[in-house]
């Protein structure tokens, strides 16, 4: 048997409200996120504060292109 098997996808299912409220926190966590990178001090562990700031950028932009994509299956 090979090790290399394909991996499963999940299939999640949004509503229109469930997935506003996710990107609505998505984007406060971003705007925390970027106003800890402007308090932080450079040899403070400044690093972890990029490396925070990046991945709630990504889950923002994911989020905010998953509800574009929502709303253009929904309207067709």
């Amino acid at each position: 048997m090979s090790r290399w098997r394909k991996k499963a996808r999940f299939v999640v299912e949004w509503n229109e409200a469930s997935l506003d409220v996710a990107v609505n926190q998505a984007r406060m966590d971003w705007q925390h996120a970027r106003h800890l990178v402007e308090i932080s001090e450079p040899d403070g562990g400044l690093d972890d504060v990029i490396y925070y700031l990046h991945v709630t950028e990504k889950r923002y932009m994911y989020l905010l292109a998953q509800a574009k994509r929502e709303r253009n299956r929904q309207q067709a």
